[in-house]
C-alpha cells in the first residue's frame, strides 16, 4: 500500500495535481531548533502545509544543543525523522556518515521544484555534485544595537567603522555611566571570533582542517577581552552565560543590555519583542569588519531528508512547499532569512514590516560590501572544537586559566580532535 501511495503521489505531483487530494499514510516527521517564538509560527506553518496538501506531520522540535543530542541518538538508532532541519556547520558530518539522500534525486522527479533557485543559492548544500541539503533562506551574523539605551546612557551608537578596541572601550563606558549590562553574549559560540579572524585575513580553520587557521595571540587578545568586559561587569556573569536560555529570556531580550551578536532571523524575535518600548533595533556589521571583509552570508537553515526516511514523497512535498508556495513565503515574512525562490523574495518584500525591512536592507545592501565568500563546511569535530571553545573561556571568566593558557589548551585540543 506504502509503495503505491508514492507512486500515485509522484504521478499526481508530476501532472500538477494538488497533494492534497492524497495524504500520506503516516504522519511526517519534521524536526527543528528554535525557540518559543520560532517554534510557535513554525508549527502554524506546519499546520498550513497540512491544509493545503492533506498530509499531517508531527514535529520534533528543541533548543540549539539538545537538538543536535537528539539528532545523533536517531541517526544511531536509525530512526531519524523524514525532514531534518540541518546548520551549515553540521551538515559534512552527516555527509560523510552517509545519513542522508541525494536531493537531486527528487528534485529530477520534478518532487521539488528548483527553476526559479539560482545554483549559488544551493550551493552550500552540494557535496561532490549531490544535493544533500536545501537552503531555504540567507542569514547571517549581526551586531545589534538598543539605541534607545545607549542615547538614555548619553552616548551615540558604536559606528560601523568601529573596532574592537573601540567596541571594549564602549562598552566599559556604558557600563561606568549606566551600572548595566552593555553587551549580552549568549553562550560562548566562535561565530563572533570566526568573523574576528576572518577580518584579519585568517579562518577559523586551516584549508586541509587539519588545524586551526588563525593566530594564538589573536585568540588570547579575544579572550583577555572578554575577561575584562566580563570582570567589570559589562557582560552577563558567566554563572549566566552557561545556563541553557530561550533568546526570550536573555538580558538583550529583557532590555537590560544594550547590545547582542546574533543571527538575522534572531534579530526579528529580538525586534519584535522590544520595538514598543525601545523602538526598532539598529542592524550592523561586527566591529572590525569595516576593511578586512569579514562577515559572510550563509544558509539560516538546510533541509534534508535522511537515507532511512519511508516517507520521502510527503518530505518533499514539505520542501517544495517551503519553497515555491508564496502564502507560505508571505507568511513566513523572511523570518528563516530571504527566500531563495526569486520570485518568492520579490512577493515577500512587497509586503514586509520595518523590522523584516531591515533585515532584507542588511542582507541585500549592507552586508555585500563587508562580505566575503563563505567558509567551507566545518569538518566533523566542530562540535568538539567549539564545546572546548566554551570551556577555555569559562576557565578564563572564572579565573581558573589565563587568556594565553587557554589558547595554548585550545590549539593542542584541536591538533587531536580535528586528526583522528
Amino acid at each position: 500500500m506504502k509503495k503505491l501511495l508514492s507512486i500515485l503521489l509522484t504521478l499526481m505531483l508530476l501532472c500538477g495535481v494538488s497533494a492534497s487530494a492524497l495524504a500520506a499514510d503516516e504522519p511526517l516527521r519534521i524536526a527543528w531548533w528554535g525557540s518559543e517564538v520560532s517554534n510557535a509560527f513554525q508549527l502554524e506553518l506546519c499546520d498550513m502545509f497540512t491544509k493545503a496538501t492533506g498530509i499531517e506531520y508531527e514535529a520534533e522540535y528543541l533548543g540549539w544543543n539538545d537538538y543536535w543530542v537528539k539528532m545523533n541518538t536517531l541517526a544511531a538508532a536509525s530512526d531519524l525523522p523524514d525532514v531534518i532541519r540541518q546548520d551549515y556547520s553540521r551538515i559534512q558530518a552527516y555527509v560523510d556518515k552517509g545519513l542522508l539522500m541525494d536531493l537531486n534525486e527528487l528534485v529530477e522527479a520534478g518532487k521539488i521544484d528548483l527553476s526559479k533557485v539560482s545554483d549559488s543559492a544551493l550551493s552550500s548544500g552540494m557535496f561532490d555534485g549531490k544535493l544533500y541539503g536545501i537552503n531555504i533562506g540567507s542569514n547571517a551574523f549581526c551586531f545589534i544595537q538598543n539605541e534607545k539605551l545607549i542615547k538614555d546612557a548619553g552616548m551615540e551608537l558604536l559606528p560601523q567603522d568601529a573596532t574592537w578596541e573601540d567596541f571594549e572601550k564602549f562598552c566599559l563606558e556604558y557600563t561606568e555611566k549606566t551600572g548595566k549590562i552593555a553587551v549580552c553574549l549568549p553562550g560562548f559560540d566562535m561565530n563572533v571570533f570566526r568573523i574576528r579572524a576572518r577580518s584579519n585575513g585568517q579562518d577559523l580553520y586551516s584549508d586541509d582542517q587539519k588545524s586551526l587557521g588563525f593566530d594564538k595571540q589573536l585568540l588570547a587578545d579575544h579572550f583577555a577581552m572578554m575577561k575584562r568586559l566580563h570582570d567589570a561587569g559589562a557582560t552577563d556573569n558567566v554563572s549566566v552565560m552557561t545556563t541553557n536560555i530561550s533568546n526570550e529570556d536573555r538580558s538583550f531580550a529583557k532590555g537590560e543590555a544594550a547590545m547582542i551578536f546574533d543571527w538575522t532571523d534572531t534579530y526579528t524575535t529580538y525586534d519584535n519583542l522590544l520595538k514598543g518600548e525601545f523602538g526598532g533595533l539598529n542592524l550592523n556589521i561586527l566591529p572590525g569588519s569595516a576593511s578586512g571583509k569579514g562577515m559572510y552570508i550563509k544558509p539560516s537553515q538546510l533541509f534534508s531528508v535522511p537515507v532511512t526516511s519511508e516517507n520521502v514523497d510527503a518530505a518533499a512535498a514539505f520542501i517544495n512547499y517551503w519553497i515555491n508556495d508564496m502564502d507560505a513565503n508571505v507568511f513566513l515574512a523572511g523570518r528563516r532569512g530571504v527566500p531563495i525562490n526569486t520570485e518568492a523574495a520579490n512577493k515577500v518584500a512587497e509586503n514586509l514590516d520595518d523590522t523584516t525591512q531591515r533585515v532584507f536592507n542588511y542582507i541585500s545592501n549592507v552586508l555585500p560590501e563587508f562580505s566575503s565568500k563563505i567558509f567551507a563546511p566545518d569538518p566533523a569535530a566542530n562540535s568538539e572544537v567549539a564545546d572546548e571553545f566554551n570551556k577555555q573561556i569559562q576557565l578564563v571568566l572564572f579565573g581558573q586559566s589565563t587568556p594565553e593558557q587557554a589558547a595554548d589548551d585550545l590549539f593542542a585540543f584541536a591538533e587531536k580532535a580535528l586528526n583522528q
